[in-house]
């Protein structure tokens, strides 16, 4: 069973199951997830608690003979195992036999970074489904990130005006523990309800974060604005253009060959799956095929390939005015980039 942070209250209420897989990318939503799992089995009588790291170097036997043994002072016991990015063979053998030791004094709490689609059809990941709710844990993107502030907010005995949410999302994207903390600042300022922009503004300081990878999907949704303004943030935080030409130049030469697969009479759903593109981002790559046209991919290829060359020549400021330039490129619009 898949649940998100937001249904576990009501799902704990109706009782602990015997494990839980929390993973993610997102720290503070993981946190207090597992905090939350940890104060309902307090309340139920788990007492004790041991922690482990499924690193290389993890006694494995250890974790069995603490979920066998129980302490003169505690008759229910918690263990949390952290997994990390990729399990072994070993890992993945040990960690489903783990699973067979569950019994209704013992309550494994399991958490992990995010997963792709391949790992999520491992073998441990689906014991680890059926053992269990899974947890899944992601940073709001940008249409949800409002919603999940009004609720952070609300909690807080606190409510914005409209146009004062809207610049806490700008403020705070991809951010979640600089916007949860400043909410808490806000909740002992005692200040007139609802903050007005006027108001967020003197009191609040702005720290959004983006990754790289945020960049790719407003540009194949035409979202330019949007595009250079994550730009702009990924400099500041010291992110290399070169990454960002790697990163671009797997998009577009994914868009190219999808484009020529398309021309020579296959149906774009075939010729995504030949190459592998996520379901989850098919629509996307459609929906950039349909408004860039053949002249227009290959000019952006060019801009790529501009950048990338100033980055061999360690020429910084020069490629992210090229990556600036690509970056309007995606504009939707129904003549050719011209290359300056």
């Amino acid at each position: 069973m898949r649940l998100y942070p937001e249904q576990l209250g009501k799902h704990i209420k109706a009782g602990l199951a015997p494990c839980y897989f929390v993973y993610g990318d997102e720290p503070l939503l993981k946190q207090e997830a597992l905090d939350e799992l940890r104060r309902a089995a307090r309340a139920q009588g788990f007492d004790e608690r041991h922690k482990f790291d499924a690193d290389e170097g993890l006694d494995w036997d250890s974790i069995f003979d603490a979920s066998q043994s129980l302490s003169l002072f505690s008759s229910r016991q918690i263990i949390e195992l952290v997994l990390p990015e990729k399990l072994d063979r070993t890992a993945s053998d040990r960690l489903r036999e783990l699973l067979q030791q569950c019994h209704a004094d013992l309550l494994l709490l399991i958490s992990g970074p995010r997963l792709n689609q391949q790992q999520q059809k491992t073998a441990w990941y689906k014991a680890l489904a059926e053992a269990g709710p899974v947890v899944p844990v992601f940073t709001p993107d940008a249409r949800h990130l409002a919603r999940w502030l009004e609720l952070r907010l609300r909690r807080h005995q606190l409510s914005a005006e409209p146009d004062a949410l809207h610049w806490l999302t700008l403020a705070f994207e991809g951010n979640l523990l600089a916007a949860a903390g400043e909410i808490e600042k806000l909740a002992l300022l005692d200040l007139p309800q609802p903050l007005t922009l006027a108001e967020l503004q003197q009191q609040v300081q702005p720290h959004y974060h983006f990754n790289p990878f945020q960049l790719l999907d407003p540009l194949l949704q035409g979202k330019v604005k949007r595009g250079c303004r994550i730009l702009q943030q990924l400099r500041q935080e010291g992110i290399e253009a070169g990454m960002l030409c790697y990163l671009l130049s797997k998009e577009l030469n994914t868009l190219q060959q999808l484009q020529a697969a398309m021309a020579d009479g296959q149906s774009f759903q075939l010729a995504a799956g030949k190459l592998h593109v996520w379901s989850s981002r098919q629509p996307l790559m459609q929906a950039a095929l349909n408004r860039l046209r053949g002249p227009k991919i290959a000019a952006l290829s060019r801009m790529l390939a501009a950048a990338d060359a100033a980055v061999a020549t360690f020429d910084d400021d020069n490629a992210w005015r090229w990556l600036q330039a690509l970056c309007v490129g995606f504009l939707d619009d129904k003549e050719p980039v011209i290359l300056p």
